[in-house]
């Protein structure tokens, strides 16, 4: 028995049309014909019921479709499951991302791992990017705080400090550490609400025992520190962010009451089954951001 009888027999059993099978296969009627009755002798018994131009399965021709069709799903299964697995197959990875200075180095070093990967990073507000992972446009999200939502896993990965970010001239950037009620009649600038950061603000502020005056929110950290950096307010910064590259007209301040810190972790889908390299970026991701975090605050 031959592979190629088994996909032409699956053909014509589909189809119930000789011809049109044959059309499909791109080859000759009379070719597809003798590869059937091959089969068939090789069997021992006939496969089809045969009645002028029609041809139907019989019970015998059943029971070795459900079987036969079966085990080329297996094999193309393992197939794919292989070529992913030597690299062979290119596959992508969509994943949404906060700004994190551990980021490219993660991405840098899978690359590493498995070069024909396709990663497609996005950064969108909380709420989309969350959408997107339950309709599945999205693989992953790195994000801060658990997402509550039946169909998603979310798993830590490491915490980090937020700081307090406040123009150069102004007159808490004479320190180096700030309690936060200090700084409870000065104008902040906050991300929007429903993101998951303007979470942590909140719960910052239900802390230090103060409701703050709010001059503007945002969805875009990288707009609202250039706010601050224009002098417009003060905010919050993350330990691993990298905009903090950006802004030469601020100063980072240490927060000593209340402790501030936040857990950043990776979020997946766990109702859909993932691609084998989804799976191994996951893995990879959960190692590579634990172990860099400890190190970076170790130091």
């Amino acid at each position: 028995m031959q592979f190629t009888q088994i996909e032409y027999f699956l053909m014509v059993a589909r189809l119930e049309h000789m011809s049109k099978a044959a059309l499909e296969l791109e080859i000759s009627q009379s070719s597809l014909s003798k590869t059937i009755a091959r089969l068939e002798d090789d069997i021992g018994v006939p496969l089809f019921d045969r009645k002028g131009k029609s041809i139907h399965l019989n019970e015998y021709g059943r029971i070795f479709y459900k079987k036969a069709k079966k085990a080329l799903d297996d094999l193309q299964e393992a197939k794919t499951e292989i070529q992913e697995l030597a690299n062979i197959q290119e596959d992508s990875i969509a994943i949404n991302v906060m700004n994190s200075k551990l980021l490219p180095k993660l991405f840098f070093d899978f690359y590493k791992k498995r070069p024909n990967v396709k990663i497609r990073q996005y950064v969108l507000p909380d709420k989309l990017a969350q959408q997107k992972l339950i309709f599945g446009d999205i693989d992953l999200m790195i994000v801060i705080n658990p997402i509550v939502d039946q169909r998603i896993e979310w798993v830590p990965l490491f915490t980090e400090e937020i700081f307090l970010v406040v123009p150069k001239n102004h007159p808490l950037a004479t320190k180096e550490s700030v309690s936060l009620i200090e700084a409870k009649d000065e104008m902040f600038i906050v991300s929007e609400t429903g993101q998951n950061f303007r979470a942590t603000e909140n719960h910052l502020f239900e802390k230090a025992g103060f409701t703050p005056k709010i001059a503007f929110e945002g969805e875009d950290l990288s707009i609202i520190l250039q706010l601050v950096n224009e002098g417009k307010g003060i905010s919050f910064i993350f330990q691993h962010s990298f905009l903090d590259t950006y802004l030469d007209n601020v100063k980072i301040l240490k927060i000593s009451n209340p402790v501030c810190f936040q857990t950043v972790g990776i979020a997946w889908n766990k109702n859909r089954k993932s691609s084998f390299v989804v799976n191994s970026f996951r893995d990879f991701a959960i190692s590579f951001l634990k172990d860099s975090a400890n190190k970076d605050f170790s130091n």
